[in-house]
C-alpha cells in the first residue's frame, strides 16, 4: 500500500513538472510577442536644445541650476505589433520645454575675459518656457527579435531603435525684463519676424520633427511591459525657443505693435541690459545663431499593456 502510494505520487509529481515545464515553455515564448495591439502611457523629463543654454549637452545636464526647474512630458500611445521584430506605434503628449542662459553661470565664473562664450551666452540672460502638444507616428525595430526562433529573441530584456514623424503645436514664453513675470512672445516678434523684406518671416506655431529612438524593454508578463528610452526630435524650426537671429531697433517695435506690445517686447528681447550683465544692444548686434535648427528631447519611462494578442504565430 505505501509503495503503491509512492509510486503515485512520484507519478503525480512527474505529470506536475512535465506540465509545468511545458507551461513555462509556452509562457516564455508568448513573450515573443506575437502580432496585435497594445496601449500604454509614457512620461519623462524633456529639454530643448536651442540657442538658449549651453554649449554642449553634457554642461546642459551638469550645470548646478540644471534642476531648478525641470520640464515634462507625457502620454498615450497606441502600438502594432506587426512582426515580433517590427511595430508601429501612435502616440499623443503634452508638456513643456524650458531653457535658460543662467545654466552658464557656473562656467561664466570660471571665464578670463567676457569674451568667452559662456559668459556671453549668461550675460545675454535669455530664457524661455514652452508648452507642447505633439502627435507622433513610429516605426519600431526589436533586432533580437527579427529571428523569433532565435536564441535572443526569448530574452525578457529587449534593446530597440525607432524612427518616425511628428507634428506639433508649441506657445513660447519667456519672462519681462529681470522680472519672474512670464509673458506668450509669439505676438511680440522679438526678432522682427514678419514686420517686413528686411525682417525674418513669421514663424508657425504648428511645426513638424523627426523623432530618433533607443531604448530597453523588459516583458514583465504575457501582458505587460515596462521600459526606458530616449526620443530626440529634429525639428525644421529656428524660433523654438525665440532665438536665432539679430536684435532689432526698439523703434521697430513701437511702429507696428501696441505702445503695451511695443514696452514689453523690448523688455524682453534685451534682458541681459535689464540685469545689468551688459549694455543695450544695438540693432543688427548678433542675438543668436541663424544657421542653427531647434532640437527637443525627452528621457521617458513607459509601459504598455498587450491586448488579445493572438497566439497563432503567423510567420511560422
Amino acid at each position: 500500500m505505501q509503495a503503491r502510494v509512492i509510486r503515485n505520487l512520484v507519478a503525480l509529481s512527474f505529470c506536475m513538472a512535465t506540465a509545468y515545464a511545458t507551461s513555462a515553455q509556452d509562457a516564455h515564448r508568448l513573450y515573443v510577442e506575437p502580432d496585435g495591439w497594445a496601449i500604454g502611457m509614457n512620461i519623462g523629463l524633456s529639454d530643448l536644445w536651442g540657442n538658449i543654454g549651453t554649449a554642449s549637452p553634457i554642461e546642459h545636464y551638469s550645470n548646478s541650476k540644471y534642476f531648478d526647474k525641470i520640464t515634462m512630458m507625457g502620454g498615450l500611445f497606441g502600438r502594432y505589433n506587426v512582426h515580433p521584430g517590427f511595430g508601429l506605434r501612435g502616440q499623443l503628449n503634452y508638456g513643456s520645454l524650458y531653457a535658460t542662459d543662467k545654466w552658464n553661470y557656473d562656467l561664466a565664473k570660471k571665464a578670463s575675459t567676457q569674451g568667452e562664450d559662456a559668459y556671453q551666452r549668461y550675460a545675454r540672460a535669455q530664457n524661455v518656457k514652452d508648452v507642447m502638444f505633439e502627435g507622433t507616428l513610429l516605426m519600431e525595430l526589436t533586432p533580437r527579435r527579427l529571428n523569433p526562433e532565435g536564441k535572443k529573441a526569448f530574452k525578457r530584456g529587449q534593446p530597440f531603435i525607432g524612427l518616425g514623424i511628428s507634428y506639433f503645436h508649441f506657445t513660447p514664453y519667456s519672462t519681462i525684463a529681470a522680472s519672474q513675470t512670464w509673458v506668450k512672445t509669439y505676438d511680440l516678434h522679438l526678432e522682427g519676424q514678419g514686420f517686413g523684406p528686411t525682417y525674418p518671416k513669421q514663424y508657425s506655431l504648428w511645426a513638424p520633427a523627426i523623432p530618433m529612438v533607443i531604448g530597453y524593454r523588459w516583458d514583465l508578463g504575457q501582458h505587460l511591459n515596462l521600459g526606458i528610452e530616449y526620443m530626440f526630435r529634429y525639428t525644421f524650426l529656428k524660433y523654438l525657443d525665440g532665438v536665432s537671429g539679430k536684435y532689432i531697433d526698439p523703434t521697430a517695435f513701437a511702429a507696428h505693435l501696441t505702445p503695451a506690445q511695443a514696452k514689453t517686447a523690448a523688455e524682453v528681447a534685451d534682458k541681459g541690459y535689464w540685469y545689468g550683465l551688459e549694455p543695450q544692444n544695438a540693432a543688427g548686434n548678433m542675438r543668436g545663431n541663424s544657421a542653427f535648427t531647434d532640437k527637443y528631447s525627452t528621457i521617458s519611462i513607459t509601459i504598455y499593456f498587450k491586448v488579445a494578442t493572438r497566439t497563432a504565430k503567423w510567420w511560422h
